[in-house]
């Protein structure tokens, strides 16, 4: 492996640091990236019979054309003898396993698409994918995502966002809190530039981090007698699954197709995770300060991005998950994170009969996101009323009923 990676390493910075760049102006030519064929089955089975191996990969990698279906963004192996259904397995449908086994599979198929991508973009890089694959790739088939043409004519200008926010005016935050965002939120509109639907994935992956974070310590706390109250839990449950559905909705118009990006967000991630998790035990209404900020910074882009895209939008079908979701589905979850409806008012049942909508949803959605936090934050900071809803604040009952309960049995 040393005197194949040595001496690359000048090269794969200048790769990573133009991973973004060709990612968005590579144009109509991402239709033709070849779906990563010499790590299929096919390609296991050459090499078992004495095949030309690393020679005759490559060549396959010349002669398997991909097929994309615009409407979806997949493009498609032409191999006739691999199963069709090896090729699609996403995390919704991989086989459950233990850590061990679930790792190295994803640790596998990420190294492939990255094989992929050096030889698309890299060729000089070819001696670090040839390695890559003979040390690393497994006889799994991996398939190459490509955004729908569409997603290149969407724009986002960032700063008509930061004018937004400027007029909604920025939530009362501590320095340190602040400085921190302001921090990433312009590190990322850096890294995203001209690509709103992978930015979009991006945020949303990490939206989702301090609702896990918050479930953690309050399972905690309940665990060791401290405080019990799963009706929080719950609405954080709501919120998370909501933050997924806009996470799968993105994942729909390939926001997560470039491994660069699938790293950079789940890396940190982990990295929010845990520090949500400090900050939340140490002082939870800084935690939801931050979110706060999240949150209204995620409703501001939304608005920008549906001003600017309107038509392009109106004119795209919605994902079959978006109606899942908001129309289709099982809605008690979707009803239960949004907080600041009163018991009187009629359900919200959005409409979902474009790609506009959808947007319109999701940025809807933020904004319920906004007031739950509001609501956290005032009533940790002991100025506010709960967040839960009236009706759940007494679904378990009170103590006093049950020691009169008890009271009478006796």
């Amino acid at each position: 492996v040393a005197p194949a990676v040595r001496g690359v390493a000048a090269p794969v910075a200048a790769a990573f640091s133009a991973s973004s760049a060709s990612s968005a102006s590579s144009g109509p030519g991402l239709v033709a990236v070849i779906a990563g064929a010499a790590l299929g089955a096919a390609g296991a089975r050459r090499r078992r019979r004495g095949g030309a191996g690393r020679d005759g990969r490559r060549r396959d990698l010349a002669r398997q054309a991909a097929l994309v279906d615009t409407s979806l963004g997949l493009s498609v192996e032409q191999e006739s003898d691999i199963e069709p259904n090896t090729l699609f397995a996403q995390l919704s449908n991989d086989q459950p396993a233990n850590a061990w086994t679930l790792a190295t599979r994803m640790f596998s198929n990420e190294v492939g698409q990255l094989v992929a991508w050096l030889r698309r973009y890299t060729p000089a890089l070819g001696g670090l994918a040839d390695v890559l694959e003979d040390n690393f790739c497994s006889s799994r088939p991996v398939l190459v995502r490509v955004p729908p043409l569409v997603v290149q004519q969407l724009t986002l200008d960032v700063e008509k966002v930061i004018e937004r926010e400027e007029e909604r005016g920025t939530p009362e935050s501590p320095l340190v809190v602040k400085a921190i965002f302001f921090a990433l939120s312009w590190t990322l509109d850096r890294l995203f530039d001209g690509r709103p639907i992978q930015k979009f994935w991006t945020l949303e992956t990490v939206a989702r981090i301090p609702y896990f974070s918050y479930i953690t310590v309050l399972h905690l706390y309940e665990s060791l007698g401290w405080w019990r109250t799963p009706q929080l839990r719950d609405i954080h449950n709501a919120e998370e699954l909501n933050e997924l559905h806009h996470l799968l909705i993105m994942e729909a118009l390939g926001g997560d197709s470039s491994f660069f990006d699938r790293v950079l967000a789940r890396v940190a991630s982990v990295g929010y995770y845990w520090v949500v998790v400090a900050l939340f035990l140490s002082n939870p209404r800084l935690a939801y300060n931050f979110s706060l900020l999240v949150e209204e910074h995620a409703y501001a882009t939304y608005a920008q991005f549906i001003d600017e895209n309107e038509e392009v939008l109106r004119q795209i079908p919605p994902p079959p998950i978006a109606t899942q979701y908001y129309v289709a589905g099982d809605l008690y979850y979707f009803d239960k994170f949004q907080t600041s409806r009163k018991e009187s008012d009629p359900p919200r049942r959005p409409p979902c009969d474009n790609m506009l909508d959808v947007f319109r949803n999701i940025r809807d959605d933020e904004f319920e996101h906004i007031v739950t936090m509001r609501a956290c934050q005032a009533w940790w900071r002991g100025d506010g009323p709960s967040p839960i809803p009236g009706p759940e604040q007494g679904s378990m009952g009170k103590r006093e009923d049950w020691l009169r309960w008890s009271a009478e049995v006796n």
